[in-house]
């Protein structure tokens, strides 16, 4: 898994068809997502404007997963991957397309709950994303097409919040919802391409629902029973903890601007820094230090401590340029962080688990984020505190994962698990995979 024998972005999509029409079904429905994020909350302002209001639609963005994905999980782990994307793609349009109903204040609520149903489709798709990679990618290259994956949502945040905030702006939010219901539709035309070659048992096993909740808490048991999966599975839960600094972004834009198109623009500039920030991270690292399980886990503790220092920083900002490069820096470690992680958990979960863990990994990490985010909008509204003193206590917070992750690698240690993802001598987890 050294960062010598693992081929280029260019040479994996070149030599790859499969995972190439699944990277290309993430390049237009990340970019349609981040564009229409940028128009809910152009909107939000536009009919109410308070930060509880933007807590709302981040929770409805978020919370929806904590529910459908651990039951989601045990059904991708016994269904086509391939079959559950294209059916999520088909069924998001449609979720997407109804927002063009809301005109007001009142529908609100209507907006909350396409948006909440929008994204109990996506904790279907999301983890079958995650979980068919190995399926269609070759084991040598998993820390690349992880990166090539975090790259590329990094590349689309920046191209769909700038995309957004000029649609917006210029076209209007009814355009955004359109452009972004489309591209679910070309995310499945692509997807329907990939010849995907799954494990029987999952096909064979696909009619017999019953099982599902057996498979559900067989999920939980292999989590627990795996001390090493389940922190890189919760890693992302620790980086969940800065969710609230979404409620504070159209914030600080309203803050900075005055009209509903510079607004929208303002939106726009600091998630096109988020993305080039995110893009930045894994391959820096990578380019240094090389993609050894060991780089990769001493990256991901100290991306914790680096990052809640950018969200200090960003507490500060005076201007947007200045929350924008605060930003963009916070981001940087992010990434490492979410690529990181995934690249390992690859490695070391088994792939008759992987829908399973990625669904578990994507419910704790929601649910900490929409707590995070309920919390920023709290504190606006009803505790008097300033968005840019919620800012300094999100970054402060990040303390509690990074003291977290590396008190686990230092006293908690299992050996025997080490030498399975190559922190310790001896290959294992060559032999399981033999």
């Amino acid at each position: 898994m050294q960062s010598d024998r693992s081929p280029g972005y260019c040479r994996l999509l070149k030599n790859n068809p499969d995972f190439r029409n699944l990277w290309y079904g993430q390049v237009v429905s990340e970019l349609g997502d981040w564009l229409n994020s940028v128009a809910i909350y152009t909107l939000i302002l536009q009919l109410d404007g308070s930060g509880m209001a933007l807590a709302i639609a981040m929770m409805a963005k978020l919370l929806p997963f904590v529910v459908v994905s651990p039951i989601a999980g045990a059904m991708i782990d016994r269904m086509s991957r391939k079959k559950v994307m294209i059916a999520a793609d088909i069924l998001r349009f449609f979720a997407v397309i109804a927002l063009l109903l809301v005109k007001d204040k009142d529908d609100l609520w209507l907006l909350y709950a396409l948006v909440g149903m929008e994204i109990a489709i996506s904790a279907f798709f999301e983890p079958a994303r995650s979980a068919i990679i190995p399926s269609i990618t070759a084991k040598s290259d998993l820390v690349t097409a992880n990166s090539l994956s975090g790259t590329t949502w990094s590349a689309m945040l920046a191209v769909g919040a700038a995309l957004g905030g000029v649609v917006a702006g210029l076209l209007g939010i009814e355009a955004a919802f359109v452009i972004d219901a489309c591209t679910f539709l070309l995310s499945a035309v692509f997807i329907s391409r990939i010849a995907v070659r799954e494990a029987e048992r999952k096909l064979s096993a696909a009619r017999e629902p019953s099982k599902n909740f057996r498979d559900l808490i067989e999920g939980g048991k292999y989590l627990l029973t795996n001390p090493v999966i389940l922190a890189l599975s919760l890693s992302k839960t620790g980086l969940a903890v800065a969710g609230g600094i979404m409620t504070l972004i159209p914030l600080y834009a309203n803050g900075f601007f005055s009209t509903p198109a510079d607004i929208a623009l303002g939106i726009g500039v600091m998630y096109f820094a988020r993305g080039v920030g995110a893009a930045i991270g894994p391959l820096l690292v990578k380019s240094l230090f090389g993609d050894s399980p060991r780089v990769l886990r001493t990256s991901i503790g100290a991306g914790f401590f680096l990052k809640g220092a950018s969200y200090m920083l960003f507490a500060a900002a005076p201007s947007l340029l200045y929350a924008s490069l605060s930003l963009g820096l916070a981001t940087v470690f992010g990434s490492i962080i979410w690529v990181f992680s995934s690249s390992l958990l690859h490695l070391e979960a088994e792939d008759r688990f992987l829908g399973r863990v990625f669904s578990w990994e994507l419910a704790t990490l929601t649910l900490v984020m929409g707590l995070s985010n309920w919390a920023a909008g709290f504190a606006i509204d009803h505790s008097g505190l300033t968005a840019s003193a919620v800012a300094f206590w999100i970054g402060a917070s990040y303390v509690v994962p990074g003291v977290s992750w590396i008190a686990f690698f230092l006293f908690a240690r299992d050996p025997s698990r080490e030498r399975e993802i190559g922190l310790a001598p001896a290959s294992s987890l060559e032999k399981k995979r033999a």
